[in-house]
């Protein structure tokens, strides 16, 4: 929490009940994961879940968590990652609600 963000989204890539890899919301950019926004900008910086898809094979689960200083908040993907994840053959996401508690999608 040192910095400086009013919170932390973080993900978690799992291939059975193993941890493969585990990332954050970045600045950092990757060519992959570029965008164009409605405003005719463009921005490449990745989410947390976009951090750990390059790792992803068909199958594997993602997690991802949205926590602040004080509690825990809404995680669910964006559609640009959706788009992504289903791309990457993710077939379950878990994440944080507003509540703090765990939902699921599941993705056929």
């Amino acid at each position: 929490m040192s910095n400086g963000r009013e919170y932390h989204l973080t993900a978690i890539l799992r291939r059975g009940k193993k941890v493969v890899r585990m990332g954050a919301n970045v600045s950092k950019t990757h060519p992959r994961f570029t965008r164009t926004y409605s405003d005719g900008t463009t921005g490449s910086h990745m989410h947390a879940e976009m951090n750990v898809l390059r790792f992803a094979e068909p199958g594997d689960t993602l997690e991802v968590m949205r926590f602040g200083k004080l509690k825990m908040a809404m995680a669910k993907p964006c559609e640009h990652c959706m788009h992504h994840i289903r791309l990457a053959g993710i077939k379950k996401i878990r994440y944080t609600n507003s509540r703090g508690t765990w939902e699921e999608i599941r993705i056929r």
